[in-house]
């Protein structure tokens, strides 16, 4: 657990999604790259992301693309994401942006891509990928993990979309790697605690994520973690953080001021508040600081 404050930053552009709920793509990647400047401290993205990412690593995006097209990682802010990779001198045909499933990518508007050059783009089903044979002690349980993040990746990049969560309360960073085991559905009792704090201790997580970028643009702010189209927000942000935990803290809180603005109770009040986040920032696991007063928030709009 850091035992400074931990910086997460989050950004905002009232251009990035239009009143026709379209994305737009230049919009978005200025937003990016804002953001990638005010994490860093840096006048420059791709400089940014060498803090992150070396040269010649190679670099996994895990997306969110179980609510297919519509509340999803958005294709255009990955896009962007390895364009300034590249611009790193991180090599197009080092990088893999990876998903559960094949069919999920392309439902969600990406093109899946596993012989070209340049940019993977794959789920873990894809044929010769699949899950680890070595089952991976998770708690009393434990999981086969994406062969993606085991054998194709040194790094990765989380990069998920903030969404509601019926059992869980929220969808974020943190949950996102439950895409990558073979058996989510066996880590959401008692409201996933501590089973997202579990998995996301696993060394082999906890290694290899380097980065956090939630994806803000259009929020699922009840009814989650499907698609619901009587409750999207479109927000129009990026939450960007090191600190996995910290960064899930700030996103509850954007998920909480959303849900209030449009008359929606306290997750806490339903039943269904995020207490894996404290568990993650306990002295057992130590992902990172669930505490305000070790969280260091820069807020801007652009």
């Amino acid at each position: 657990m850091p035992a400074e404050k931990s910086k997460v930053v989050l950004v905002r552009s009232a251009r990035s999604v239009t009143k026709n709920g379209e994305i737009d793509a230049k919009a978005t990647s200025a937003l990016l790259a804002a953001g990638l400047c005010l994490l860093a401290g840096q006048k420059d993205a791709a400089v940014s992301l060498a803090g992150y990412v070396q040269p010649r690593q190679k670099v996994g995006i895990k997306v969110n693309c179980l609510a297919r097209r519509v509340v999803v990682t958005q294709p255009a802010l990955t896009e962007a994401l390895v364009k300034l990779l590249q611009e790193a001198r991180v090599k197009g045909e080092d990088i893999v942006i990876w998903e559960r499933t094949t069919d999920e990518l392309k439902q969600a508007g990406y093109e899946p891509n596993m012989f070209k050059s340049g940019p993977r783009c794959l789920g873990t089903d894809a044929r010769g990928v699949g899950y680890s044979s070595r089952l991976y002690p998770i708690g009393s349980i434990g999981s086969l993990i994406s062969n993606i993040l085991v054998e194709e990746v040194e790094v990765n990049i989380n990069l998920p979309v903030l969404k509601d969560h019926n059992l869980a309360g929220l969808a974020g960073g943190m949950k996102n790697f439950y895409g990558a085991i073979h058996n989510p559905n066996k880590y959401h009792d008692n409201h996933c605690n501590p089973y997202v704090a579990e998995v996301n201790a696993l060394p082999l997580i906890r290694k290899k994520n380097r980065l956090t970028i939630i994806d803000c643009l259009k929020v699922q702010y009840h009814g989650g973690p499907a698609y619901n189209p009587g409750f999207v927000e479109r927000y129009g942000g990026l939450i960007l953080g090191a600190d996995p935990v910290a960064t899930d803290v700030v996103a509850l809180s954007v998920l909480e001021k959303i849900r209030n603005a449009h008359g929606r109770p306290p997750l806490k009040r339903e039943g269904r508040h995020p207490e894996w986040l404290m568990t993650a920032g306990s002295e057992k696991y130590k992902l990172g600081n669930a505490s305000w007063d070790k969280i260091e928030l820069i807020e801007k709009t652009v």
